[in-house]
């Protein structure tokens, strides 16, 4: 099992999940303060959009660490 989760396979396939969310956090974001505004009611919508973003970056970041251990 290691050997699988410390593969370039497996990374890449984690940036690419990583790509969907932080995609999927904008839309949330983007739509959340579309339809409410900027107001207490967005606030949820828009705490989620940042951390499928962060979640996107961590993951993003993680790659290029493992790319640069080879």
């Amino acid at each position: 099992m290691k050997r699988m989760v410390r593969s370039e396979g497996y990374a890449r396939a984690r940036l690419a999940n990583a790509l969907v969310f932080a995609a999927l956090g904008a839309v949330v974001g983007y739509r959340t303060l579309a339809a409410a505004g900027p107001s207490w009611l967005a606030l949820p919508g828009c705490v989620l959009g940042l951390a499928m973003i962060a979640l996107g970056y961590v993951r993003w970041r993680d790659y290029l660490a493992a790319r640069r251990a080879r």
